[in-house]
């Protein structure tokens, strides 16, 4: 298996929650390709997902340091920033969209639930949403209630300052209200960068 497909079956493990096969292709792959940084970053969230904080960080550490493809360092904010800077996020909507955003339920979790990731290729979403968009939910009876997922680790892996993270939260807030609303792809766009 080539050192990519190691990579894929890490995130794919990691992504459905089997964090002890995850840590394994993991410890395989760096101990392969110790010079690697997407090697590294993938082990040491697999080992954050295990729940070893401390072995997680030394890897990201190390991912970052390294000389093929060095990895950012994430950056980390207790559960409450997290919360605050997700409420700052929903605050700077225009009215309009501030009243949608009421509508439907925010809901935040350090990672996704594996079911939720069924067929996306992406193992570390910021966000999602989920359920049938505002305008279309009278067409069918019985769908799950529509929400919006954000996930804080994922925020922080795809951020190396406050700044980034702010952003970042902002842009997958809106995009993922957006979803709710019905915008397309260029809407989309322009919600995120409001």
């Amino acid at each position: 298996m080539s050192r990519d497909e190691r990579l894929t079956a890490l995130w794919t493990a990691y992504a459905h929650d089997r964090t002890d096969e995850a840590v394994l292709l993991g410890a395989r792959i760096v101990q392969d390709h110790a010079g690697w940084g997407p090697g590294w970053n993938a082990f040491a969230c697999a080992l954050e997902r295990q729940g070893r904080l401390r072995d997680a960080d030394r890897c990201f550490t190390r991912s970052n340091r390294c000389a093929d493809d060095p990895q950012g360092l994430p950056y980390r904010v207790g559960w409450n920033r997290f919360e605050r800077l997700v409420a700052e996020a929903g605050e700077a909507l225009p009215g309009d969209l501030r009243g949608a955003l009421a509508e439907v339920p925010v809901l935040l979790a350090d990672y996704a639930a594996p079911d939720l990731l069924d067929g996306f290729d992406e193992p570390e979403l910021l966000g999602l949403f989920s359920g049938r968009p505002r305008a279309e939910r009278h067409l069918a009876s019985g769908d799950p209630d529509p929400a919006i997922h954000l996930w804080r680790r994922a925020h922080e892996h795809a951020c190396t300052s406050m700044a980034e993270l702010r952003a970042e939260i902002r842009q997958t807030l809106w995009h993922e209200l957006g979803h709710y609303l019905g915008y397309d792809e260029d809407d989309l766009d322009a919600l995120g960068r409001g």
